[in-house]
């Protein structure tokens, strides 16, 4: 299991893909962390969740012994299938000069892809906005760590950050208030990370960064800053990488009471005060046993159309299998409810 940034590219066309990976990489903090595992065959969208490990019994000589297995759910995750065709004029690749156009399309196409991704990643198969609710789409963290309470669960339902979560319908839920907003306090962050088994990332917008970033230094705690493997920064809370996804936007509804119903949600909406100015963090555990991205074969894919019929141009089409999956339902949660 890899990450895109550690992925090897072989085989034709390795150096056009390699600089797509790079270019998604440096537009993603997805690409840069998230590790990937690659499905082949068939029936390649069903998976066990892992519910819980059944713990141990103490035993004594000459004791019975039962059976107590550690159980699974089943979900499904599929793929979706990023990209699209691009054609590069003959004329204007000659025009270009040393320039070439069929690379410049190449790159700004990759973070098309990146920002559909990043998109999707949070709302895939959500809201009430077309584009993101479509069934061709691949499941977003809303979507997944709804499901961590059943398979069919469409909503968010949880319970207040403050208190317990033993009777809440689904404890990967935080919120900030009950049926409001709320300012965001250090406890809640603290609280959302304390609600993953072994969180590796906090997930957010840059505002809410902004106001952790002014919550860490009111207290004296200020947020660590250093750079990555592969020499990008990041930020730390604690011992969690504070990753940023810029298409997690700032307007989303209250919840009723301890319920966020996430189809209804609008991603288009204007913010407004009264009803629409929340933003969702998540805590996650990046891994093969937590959140992970599954791809088809061969990661990014690089076709070459040849001379399009009709047009003095060549085409390109740009492909990614991909999607994500939560092997664990304690490997992600979410706080709403918090401006």
């Amino acid at each position: 299991m890899t990450t895109l940034a550690q992925y090897k590219y072989l085989g034709a066309d390795q150096d056009v893909r390699m600089g797509v990976g790079l270019t998604l990489v440096k537009t993603s903090p997805w690409f840069r962390d998230l590790p990937f595992v690659e499905l082949a065959h068939n029936d390649i969208s069903r998976y066990k969740m892992e519910v819980t490990d059944g713990g141990a019994s103490v035993h004594s000589v000459g004791d019975t012994w039962s059976t107590v297995n550690p159980t699974w759910e089943y979900r499904e995750a599929q793929l979706a299938i990023l990209g699209d065709n691009i054609d590069t004029d003959a004329f204007g690749e000659f025009a270009s000069g040393s320039e070439s156009a069929a690379t410049l399309a190449i790159k700004l196409k990759t973070k098309g892809v990146s920002q559909t991704f990043d998109k999707l990643a949070i709302y895939g198969r959500t809201t009430s906005t077309a584009s993101l609710s479509n069934s061709a789409n691949f499941k977003g963290l809303l979507r997944l760590i709804a499901e961590a309470e059943s398979s069919t669960t469409t909503d968010l339902d949880g319970w207040l950050y403050t208190g317990d979560d033993s009777a809440a319908h689904n404890p990967q839920v935080l919120m900030a208030a009950s049926g409001a907003s709320a300012t965001f306090v250090l406890a809640m962050f603290h609280a959302l990370a304390d609600t993953v088994d072994g969180a590796t990332h906090l997930i957010m917008s840059k505002l809410v960064r902004r106001k952790l970033n002014t919550l860490a230094e009111a207290a004296g705690q200020n947020l660590v800053h250093d750079k990555d493997q592969l020499g990008y920064p990041v930020t730390k809370f604690g011992e969690q990488t504070v990753m940023i996804d810029e298409q997690i936007k700032n307007n989303m509804q209250d919840s009723s009471t301890l319920v966020t119903a996430i189809a209804s949600y609008d991603y288009d909406k204007v913010i407004t005060t009264d009803s629409g100015d929340t933003c969702p963090v998540f805590a996650v555990r990046m891994g093969e046993d937590g959140l992970c991205g599954i791809n088809g074969v061969g990661m990014i894919q690089v076709e070459d159309l040849g001379i399009l019929e009709g047009k003095d141009a060549k085409g390109k089409r740009l492909k990614f299998y991909c999607g994500l999956r939560l092997t664990n339902k304690t490997a992600a949660a979410v706080l709403l409810n918090g401006n």
